[in-house]
């Protein structure tokens, strides 16, 4: 009888060392379940969600002070707006290539006078470093400075896990949809318009 325990037992030892391993992933499953942020979905691949307006949480309040150097509250838009949160940084290279996407689309709502505001977070990183980032890219629309990453700590269990990631708020302030990852102008839009529209 005990070789097989021991043949067991180095079977049992294989698939512990597999699943730590697997588990090493910040994406798996298993790190997803430990974060407990209920989000069900891997962070960053694209994952689009559309909240029911019945079943949204209740409202945020992000606020900070912009690379400008100015306070700004998602409440000054509450009853009024819908208000697109991007979270970005500098040293993140998929945050590059969804810029000229959400210009294009914050281009169009502003063009159509439509109700809607759009705030970047700038993530970790200094406002000097976000700034000149900015002047770079020519991005237009203002964006908070995050260097401590906190801001997103206002979202509670429906904070983004990293950048990029998109967040739609409804006019009550609630969390109404929210792109992991890199957010296409079409998806954008069509986002912006089903809110608008619930």
């Amino acid at each position: 009888m005990p070789r097989p325990l021991t043949h067991a037992g180095v079977a049992f030892a294989a698939a512990v060392l597999a699943l730590g391993a697997c588990s090493s992933d910040p994406n798996s499953i298993a790190e997803q379940a430990k974060r407990g942020d209920q989000k069900g979905y891997i962070a960053g691949n694209g994952a689009i969600e559309q909240i029911p307006a019945d079943q949204r949480l209740k409202p945020i309040t992000l606020e900070g002070t912009t690379l400008q150097g100015q306070q700004w509250s998602s409440a000054s838009a509450r009853g009024k707006d819908v208000v697109v949160i991007n979270l970005w940084g500098s040293w993140c290279p998929p945050c590059i290539t969804e810029i000229p996407d959400l210009e294009k689309v914050w281009n169009e709502v502003q063009t159509a006078k439509k109700p809607v505001q759009f705030m970047g977070i700038d993530f970790r990183e200094s406002p000097q470093r976000g700034s000149a980032f900015v002047a770079t890219q020519k991005m237009t629309y203002p964006s908070l400075s995050d260097e401590s990453g906190v801001l997103i700590l206002a979202f509670g269990r429906q904070a983004p896990t990293s950048p990029p990631s998109t967040l739609v708020l409804d006019r009550e302030g609630r969390v109404a949809a929210r792109v992991s990852g890199v957010v296409t102008a079409a998806t954008l839009r069509g986002l912006i318009d089903d809110v608008l529209g619930s």
